[in-house]
């Protein structure tokens, strides 16, 4: 398999997998396994950490022993390093490890906007930013993953403050349009997210949608008596 040393390398993990080279995606053909992605994205869970040769076997073959796949790890090895080019895969005392200056990954990009903006939350640019980015779960093709888990909830958590932060902003500076959409968007996410519904209420209720406000406060109503929360009563300390 050639490999463009010279290729920008970009890899896409929230929303679905995929690797693009000089902006192109690199067709499902060219791997001719699954265990050499799956490589590529435990390594991108460890965030450019150094994950140990015989974390990895163990992780793509867990019913196998160790001893018995070294040929199979190689050829994953070798078929992951020709996907993503020259210095992307990093060896170094028996371990691999991403290097992200080389290789560009959008879940790190999204939670440096996040923490930038939610550090400042002036700075809405890189809440916007943030926001923009967030397409889907990390590796949401993997819900079973035990490797994919930690860094999943982190997006995700860290996704859900962003739009708070920017319900907020829009509720402040009279947008209510915008603050009633980044609700729905963490509603969709996590239906019992007292504040989201609440926020969706007042915006509603701001432009003058009273009869869906009036819906919506139902469905907050229902949703807080599916986990046993007592609901704010309508109009009390805002809706």
């Amino acid at each position: 398999m050639e490999t463009n040393v010279l290729s920008h390398v970009r890899i896409e993990t929230l929303g679905g997998f995929r690797v693009l080279r000089d902006n192109e995606p690199v067709p499902i053909a060219k791997w001719p396994s699954r265990k050499s992605r799956d490589l590529v994205k435990i390594v991108i869970c460890q965030r450019g950490r150094p994950v140990p040769r015989e974390t990895l076997m163990c992780s793509l073959w867990p019913a196998t022993p160790c001893r018995k796949l070294g040929n199979r790890f190689s050829v994953a090895l070798c078929t992951a390093r020709a996907i993503l080019g020259h210095g992307g895969l990093i060896t170094e005392n028996d371990s691999v490890r991403l290097d992200q200056t080389v290789v560009r990954v959008d879940v790190t990009a999204f939670l440096q906007a996040a923490t930038a903006g939610l550090r400042d939350p002036r700075d809405i640019a890189a809440l916007l930013a943030a926001e923009s980015a967030y397409r889907g779960d990390f590796l949401e093709e993997d819900p079973y993953e035990d490797w994919a888990a930690e860094l999943r909830a982190e997006a995700r958590l860290t996704y859900l403050q962003v739009a708070a932060a920017l319900t907020d902003h829009c509720a402040r500076v009279g947008d209510h349009v915008a603050a009633s959409r980044y609700c729905l968007r963490i509603l969709e996410r996590d239906r019992y997210d007292e504040a989201a519904h609440l926020a969706l209420v007042r915006a509603l209720v701001a432009v003058g949608s009273h009869g869906e406000a009036r819906r919506r406060y139902g469905t907050y109503v229902s949703r807080m008596r599916e986990i046993d929360v007592e609901p704010t009563p309508w109009l009390r300390k805002g809706p």
